[in-house]
């Protein structure tokens, strides 16, 4: 769980969105999605909030490697 939580506290939450923003595009491109953009925009706004949501939690437990 340690791990975990380390990771989330290291993590770029810029770079991730970004990511997932054009993963996201380049599958609704390829399914022939009329509306890609929009709905690409949707689902990283979705895991966005799921991302800093766990951030948010995250932050709360002391990482292990700054605290020595």
């Amino acid at each position: 769980m340690r791990g975990f939580v380390s990771f989330f506290n290291r993590m770029n939450i810029w770079w991730w969105l970004l990511g997932i923003f054009v993963a996201h595009a380049l599958l609704y491109l390829v399914l022939g999605t009329d509306t890609w953009l929009a709905t690409s925009l949707l689902a990283t706004a979705f895991y966005g909030i799921i991302l800093l949501v766990g951030k948010l939690i995250a932050s709360r437990y002391p990482d292990k490697e700054e605290s020595r």
